[in-house]
């Protein structure tokens, strides 16, 4: 576990700093300089190239870090394997862009009549897919040899830095919205080029190609892992964007755009689950590779109650200031505030099941995914059919939340019967107790008249509470030893 919190640590510090950045970018700066519409836009784009990139990959980058460590035996140029592996998304790509323009009037057709912006801007979903199916291939070859924090930096940090630059140029009317559309896209071909130059540098990535390992019965192996675990993703992407697509298909694109800032708040909470399974992936498909499955019940456990601890302290945070969150906002967004709690419900179960999905992907069972995503997909989209034209944005919120919880339970009763291992242990419901007796405490915080100070006072001390009982208690190994390791440099200095 040493390698996972190390790097978890890093990716979550930069991941916070991300949420900070994000949340001024979301919710200050977005609402108040775009209109719905154009903010709206924004999310389509970016939902329409998730879902766009997971076809065209079709499970490579997951192959990437299942079949590394053991290609990267059979050659002294590992950092060559890179190039193999590009080939399949980049003939997905070429394909995807031509069905994308002979059938750009009848996927226009899906939209409501109020988004006649994406109509206009369709064409620059073709340069978005292909920088960010790019970026996608390259991240997995570098999160395989273990190096997870810079790829971290350029998404949770540079990123939304360009975005900030953008937005304030066109507040400032240094730029009209097309140039800004044009730097919207262009921030993701830089995010790309330099991640491509940091493999390089770091010898991670070269120019000479190997090929010669790839003989028929791994190219078969990688074919097969590739199309069940193209569903696994599909299936998550789906789910995290399936219904954005589907508020702007009913309801238009400035409902996208209010219903857009709530799902970022009700997704916050997923931020150490992200920071964790870029590295506890690899941990686990290493850990398979060598038949070594007690650490992957180690990984299980770990995963579920670290996810589930920091979590848990977000999303009451969340909750505690969700009134002074919407203060920020124009008044046509408060329509999202049972969203952010119903999305974050969802995100919160999904992280208690711990590492179900990696444990099942990495291992010789990954085939499961492919079946069981079938009924996650035809839920997702039914659900959200139903519950969006009866109730609206909490329609959605709720067909999201539902979809999330059915197919982690599934998985993780399937990794029971397999493994006979699951993720829970007594100390979640000790940490369950303490959110609950935080979040009731909160309200006894006298109320600041200054909404940042009352966020931030308010925040500060609810985290301090938080983590002390966590640490009298122990409730986390990992969690008390960080902070004794903390004290301990804290009382030497």
């Amino acid at each position: 576990m040493g390698i996972i919190i190390k790097q978890s640590l890093r990716n979550a510090i930069i991941s916070y700093i991300g949420i900070i950045i994000g949340f001024v970018t979301t919710i200050q700066l977005y609402p108040h300089i775009l209109e719905a519409d154009q903010f709206g836009l924004t999310r389509i784009l970016i939902a329409i190239s998730t879902i766009s990139v997971q076809i065209i990959t079709f499970g490579i980058p997951n192959s990437v870090i299942k079949f590394f460590p053991a290609l990267s035996k059979k050659t002294d140029n590992p950092s060559g394997i890179f190039w193999a592996f590009l080939i399949p998304p980049a003939i997905g790509f070429l394909a995807y862009s031509l069905i994308l323009i002979f059938f750009r009037d009848f996927v226009i057709s899906f939209y409501d009549s109020g988004s006649g912006l994406l109509e206009e801007y369709y064409l620059y979903i073709i340069p978005l897919v292909l920088f960010t199916v790019s970026f996608s291939v390259l991240n997995s070859f570098v999160k395989a040899q273990f190096n997870t924090v810079f790829a971290s930096f350029l998404q949770d940090i540079f990123l939304r830095v360009m975005m900030i630059l953008d937005l304030v140029l066109f507040y400032f009317d240094f730029i009209t919205f097309d140039t800004f559309m044009l730097i919207f896209i262009g921030s993701y071909a830089l995010l790309y080029l330099l991640l491509f130059g940091y493999a390089l540098k770091e010898k991670l990535l070269n120019f000479k190609p190997v090929l010669q390992i790839f003989d028929k019965d791994t190219r078969e192996k990688i074919r097969s892992y590739s199309f069940y675990s193209f569903f696994s993703g599909l299936t998550m992407l789906l789910i995290g964007n399936i219904d954005l697509i589907m508020v702007g298909t009913f309801n238009g694109l400035e409902q996208t755009g209010i219903y857009a800032i709530a799902l970022y708040v009700g997704s916050v909470i997923t931020v150490p689950k992200k920071s964790i399974t870029k590295i506890s992936f690899p941990v686990i498909a290493a850990a398979f590779q060598r038949n070594d499955i007690q650490n992957v019940k180690e990984v299980y456990k770990q995963t579920s109650l670290n996810q589930f601890l920091t979590g848990l302290i977000i999303y009451i945070g969340v909750i505690a200031n969700i009134d002074n969150l919407y203060e920020m906002l124009p008044k046509e967004y408060v329509d999202g505030s049972i969203v952010i709690i119903i999305i974050g419900l969802g995100n919160l179960l999904e992280m208690v099941t711990g590492a179900n999905g990696q444990i099942i992907i990495a291992s010789k069972y990954f085939r499961f995914d492919f079946y069981s995503s079938w009924i996650l997909v035809i839920l997702a989209i039914t659900l959200n059919a139903v519950l969006i034209p009866m109730f609206g944005l909490q329609g959605a919120a709720l067909a999201t939340a539902a979809s999330i919880f059915t197919y982690n339970i599934i998985k993780v009763i399937f990794v029971w019967v397999k493994f006979k291992m699951q993720p829970f242990t007594w100390n979640l419901l000790g940490l369950l107790a303490t959110g609950i007796a935080i979040l009731l405490l909160s309200y006894l915080v006298p109320q600041f008249e200054n909404i940042y100070v009352d966020i931030a006072i308010r925040s500060i001390c609810m985290a301090a509470v938080y983590f002390a009982a966590v640490w009298i208690f122990k409730l986390s190994d990992e969690v008390n030893n960080f902070i004794s390791e903390q004290l301990k440099r804290v009382l030497k200095n």
